[in-house]
């Protein structure tokens, strides 16, 4: 059974994204439960767990025991936030789920909200308002 699941797990995030950082797609989100977002005072909150244990907004089709995240890449093009999550082999000190991220420093006015693919795609999550 055990190989059945190293199996399972090499061929859904690939051997690199045990041992090495890797950009996760929309798709791979969605398998784990999925992303929300809501701003709390000068905080973009971000729902998210790679660990294929909770339902964020769909329900998990993997789990993943060995995964982490390592980074939540944001980057700002005119009025949208772009949001991509980065995995990795679990380290201690790492956690499965996303972390907020502070606006305090974007401008005040109305912003897109959406996930980046390592391809490029793009998939809206929300809008906001940065007061």
């Amino acid at each position: 059974m055990a190989i059945l699941i190293a199996v399972f797990v090499l061929t859904r995030i690939g051997l690199p994204g045990l041992i090495t950082a890797e950009s996760q797609d929309w798709n791979f989100i969605g398998s784990v439960g999925g992303m929300k977002v809501e701003l709390a005072g000068d905080r973009l909150l971000v729902a998210c767990n790679v660990s294929g244990t909770k339902t964020i907004t769909t329900r998990p089709t993997i789990v993943n025991s060995g995964m982490g995240i390592r980074e939540l890449k944001t980057s700002r093009s005119d009025d949208t936030i772009f949001l991509t999550v980065v995995t990795g082999a679990s380290k201690k000190g790492m956690s499965t789920e996303c972390d907020s991220i502070s606006l305090s420093e974007y401008p005040a006015g109305a912003y897109a909200i959406a996930y980046l693919d390592p391809d490029g795609t793009t998939h809206p999550l929300g809008t906001l308002l940065v007061p």
